[in-house]
């Protein structure tokens, strides 16, 4: 590819609504321009209907992480009866993604209509083997993402201290 064939490329996809949100979530702050367009031209883009299942808790893994660009998804834990709702900047999979014997531990169902970014592990495994530093870039970015999780739930965790401390539980 050329240089000109490679800024055409790269004008069309900073005007490009759908990578404009994905820039915009809290994980991409700090990454550069040029990070965040390799980034979001690794991950598979899907539409998915409102109501759509798309995975069934206790299902075998498909390996997948996804991140929500736009909707809402239910999650439901029948283990804990856990109910929760997850939103653009939001993603699920990622154990999954990371460990692919598990089973899932969640139904996961589109509330609205839902944009999702997806990367496959085996996909992740071969780019990590023909672009090193691009795998190196992904890896940055799950870490990211699993530490605002983490931070996230530590927040959560704390408040429901709190509320049990001033209950007197």
């Amino acid at each position: 590819m050329n240089l000109d064939q490679h800024c055409a490329i790269e004008a069309c996809m900073a005007v490009d609504p759908l990578y404009t949100r994905f820039r915009g979530m809290p994980v991409c702050q700090e990454l550069q321009d040029d990070e965040c367009m390799m980034l979001y031209s690794s991950f598979d883009l899907h539409h998915i209907k409102a109501g759509t299942l798309i995975y069934k808790a206790h299902s075998p893994t498909d390996s997948t992480m996804r991140l929500i660009l736009k909707g809402t998804v239910n999650v439901t834990n029948p283990d804990s009866g856990i109910d929760t709702t997850l939103a653009a900047g939001e993603m699920f999979g990622l154990f999954s993604f990371l460990d692919n014997e598990r089973l899932h531990t969640a139904s996961l169902i589109a509330l609205s209509d839902v944009t999702l970014l997806s990367i496959n592990r085996h996909y992740f495994n071969l780019i990590t083997i023909e672009n090193p530093s691009l795998g190196n870039l992904l890896l940055r970015f799950m870490f990211r993402l699993l530490t605002r999780m983490s931070l996230k739930m530590e927040h959560e965790y704390v408040s429901v201290q709190q509320y049990m401390a001033e209950r007197g539980v």
